[in-house]
């Protein structure tokens, strides 16, 4: 017999397999991105400053990635195209000390940089990144004083740069005027006009601020199209918040737990015992061979027998009650009672590899290593914490690169258009020269930390291995140790010389064989062994 019922017909399609209708229950829909930000942005970064400001985990691994990106100030490392402008290779090198020199020498000074006096560009830089995390994006508006303006604070330059909070500009949107996200845009949907919300004199006030005086950096790959960032916590803040939960919640059981740990079993009376006492005199008939007058007097001192039994006891356990704090007291129990001390149960055998795991997804996102927000390298390996470098040490480069670095051009740019136009740093055919070639004379690159390493040796015989197969170069090698190989080789320059002046061997140069002398006595793993190298095949 033949059955009516239709098969099934085979398709590749995607999501076919939800039968038990967990992507059909997800609500889910297609727009442009720019709107699912407008949206939730602002609630976003609430939150995340929320969390930042009472999670240790979290302003932890704020400071962390400050480190890794930052660190103590991000170098300047001019890279100015000068040879095609008439320039020798020494007088490049001559002109890019000189502005690195000037430009470290303003950087470090808060009453140059700062329009309000207060943070040095390394300062300044941290607050970007800050902003980064919980907004998703950083603000700086350029000002400059004039010489009479400055000459009341006792400053040089002019050029000054302040941080703003993303949430002085209020996400307002009027298509119709160009406005977006508080940006008024031209027909190319270039930004031309800020509007911030400014506070003077105890009054809110709408300023707009021409786009080329502001800085306005965010990873734009994120959310293509959207004129303004979210938070880099938003994709992870359920996570966040279902870790506290568990912590509370963790917490609150063990005190729980901990507030009970001793009990008592008494067989004392209950109340009903009491009444039943009260209620012997109510027994009805005298039973046989009794006077009822005997068995009225019997009865009374029964119980009166029985409350001077209960009275004494409850008046000993009042004297002699068990005291924990006391800790030279002897306690006494009373008769038939039992005394317990419980374990707590909490946190059981799972609390740890659920809130580890919680933890990972935060990190993960983050762009930190799990042992640098949690601190536990308790199962952590050489090869292990070599890969999570590995991995997370591109993001960091990624972050220096578009948010920091991006942020510390525009704040260079502007400052050496000034050094140049005031005569202060001098340049080839004068300021007009500069103005026609603005983008070969201004190009940088900014040097942060160096890779962390979780072993030195290991890591410098690397690069040693390196720089003997050709595959790399001083300058990649200082660069990823965050230094200038071009001041790193002057300095030794000049070390060397000194210590061959007094006499000292310095300790500069490849390692060779041998027993003794300044270099040699190898040490073990850094020499070929005896006939194996060029020599001995000679």
């Amino acid at each position: 017999m033949v059955s009516g019922r239709t098969p099934k017909k085979t398709t590749g399609q995607y999501l076919r397999g939800d039968r038990s209708g967990l992507l059909s229950m997800r609500r889910a829909g297609n727009r442009d991105a720019a709107w699912d930000v407008r949206l939730a942005a602002d609630r976003a970064s609430a939150l995340a400053l929320d969390f930042m400001r009472n999670s240790g985990w979290l302003a932890g691994a704020a400071d962390q990635i400050i480190a890794d990106t930052i660190g103590e100030e991000l170098k300047l490392n001019a890279r100015p195209d000068l040879l095609s402008l008439g320039y020798n290779e020494a007088d490049r090198a001559a002109w890019c000390r000189e502005v690195e020199a000037a430009w470290r020498r303003w950087s470090w000074d808060a009453r140059e940089v700062d329009l309000a006096g207060r943070s040095t560009f390394s300062e300044i830089l941290d607050g970007v990144i800050r902003h980064y995390l919980v907004h998703g994006e950083a603000f700086g508006v350029l000002d400059y004083l004039t010489v009479r303006g400055r000459r009341g604070y006792g400053i040089e330059t002019g050029t000054k740069v302040s941080l703003i909070s993303p949430h002085r500009l209020p996400r307002i949107t009027r298509e119709f005027e160009g406005l977006e996200d508080g940006i008024f845009h031209d027909a190319n949907g270039r930004p031309t006009m800020y509007r911030f919300r400014q506070r003077s004199g105890g009054m809110e006030a709408d300023k707009d601020v021409a786009a080329k005086d502001v800085i306005h950096v965010m990873d734009h790959s994120e959310n293509p199209g959207a004129p303004r960032g979210i938070s880099v916590l938003a994709p992870i803040m359920k996570v966040i918040a279902q870790y506290d939960q568990l912590a509370d919640a963790t917490l609150a059981t063990a005190l729980m737990q901990t507030i009970f740990a001793a009990t008592i079993t008494s067989p004392e009376p209950s109340e009903e015992a009491f009444q039943a006492i009260q209620t012997l005199a109510d027994t009805g008939d005298v039973p046989p061979g009794y006077d009822p007058a005997d068995w009225e007097a019997f009865i009374g001192g029964l119980q009166a027998d029985l409350y001077e039994v209960w009275g004494q006891r409850i008046s000993a356990l009042k004297e002699h009650g068990i005291a924990l704090s006391d800790h030279a007291r002897i306690n006494h129990l009373g008769p038939g009672e039992k005394f317990e001390l419980h374990t707590t149960q909490t946190p059981g055998a799972q609390y740890v590899p659920y809130s580890q795991n919680l933890q990972r997804e935060i990190a993960r996102r983050l762009g930190v290593m799990f042992e640098s927000l949690t601190l536990d390298f308790s199962r952590a390996t050489y090869s292990s914490v070599r890969m999570g470098i590995s991995s997370i040490w591109p993001i960091v480069l990624r972050r220096r690169l578009r948010i920091a670095g991006a942020f510390a051009d525009r704040v260079y740019q502007a400052w050496l258009d000034e050094q140049i136009g005031t005569g202060r740093i001098g340049f080839r055919g004068g300021y007009q020269a500069f103005l026609a070639n603005r983008s070969k004379v201004q190009f940088a690159e900014w040097q942060g930390p160096s890779r962390p390493s979780a072993d030195d040796w290991k890591t410098a015989q690397a690069a040693g291995k390196r720089l003997e197969l050709g595959i790399t170069s001083l300058a990649d090698e200082c660069a990823a140790a965050g230094l200038d190989w071009e001041e790193n080789a002057e300095q030794i320059a000049r070390e060397m010389k000194l210590l061959t002046e007094k006499g000292i061997p310095h300790p500069f140069g490849r390692k060779q064989g041998g027993a003794g002398g300044p270099l040699g006595g190898s040490v073990d793993g850094e020499r070929e062994p005896a006939g194996t190298g060029e020599s001995a095949n000679a």
